[in-house]
């Protein structure tokens, strides 16, 4: 019984690690996909991008996200200077400045509400859930044996989104 227990246990841990891992990756990669965008200006004219790391239901986590991505990089990458925010999926709609939205962990209405508003403002989606690409969010980070990030090709080509070469260079497209 009490290896059955410590078995249960050790592999809680190590599922609540790999997340923390791919979090932490998703910190540290959503800026620079964001700063690889050749239009990520042309949200705000002030010169400063604004990242929405957008929710439906885990606002604290959202904002943990947020503050990461600021502290990570003092709120510059690659020379773009940015903010993140928290949002919710109902404040996002009064948000015109955002020039790059994260999805957390949301519900499938959330999140294809989130895609179909990216497509429609030409503003770059990613998700923390890849199986959300079939949702029509743009794209996802995954850790394999490497980094992945996938890109799904229909949602590309419905926006009117143009990154850096650089970027279609390391990515999977995904139909």
């Amino acid at each position: 019984m009490i290896r059955l227990i410590l078995l249960f246990s050790s592999i809680v841990l190590f599922l609540h690690a790999e997340d923390a891992v791919l979090l932490n990756t998703h910190i540290r990669m959503i800026p620079k996909i964001m700063a690889l965008d050749t239009q990520v200006l042309s949200h705000n004219p002030s010169g400063k991008a604004v990242l929405a790391v957008v929710y439906d239901e885990h606002k604290n986590s959202a904002v943990q996200i947020a503050e990461a991505m600021n502290t990570y990089y003092n709120e510059k990458v690659g020379g773009l200077p940015f903010i993140a925010i928290a949002l919710s999926i109902e404040e996002l709609i009064n948000h015109h400045d955002i020039a790059f939205a994260y999805a957390t962990q949301m519900n499938s209405t959330s999140i294809a509400h989130l895609a179909k508003w990216g497509t429609m403002y030409n503003v770059p989606t990613f998700s923390y859930d890849p199986s959300e690409l079939e949702h029509g969010i743009l794209g996802s980070i995954v850790i394999e044996r490497n980094t992945i990030i996938y890109i799904s090709k229909n949602t590309l080509k419905a926006g009117k989104f143009r990154f850096n070469n650089a970027l279609f260079q390391i990515v999977r497209l995904v139909e």
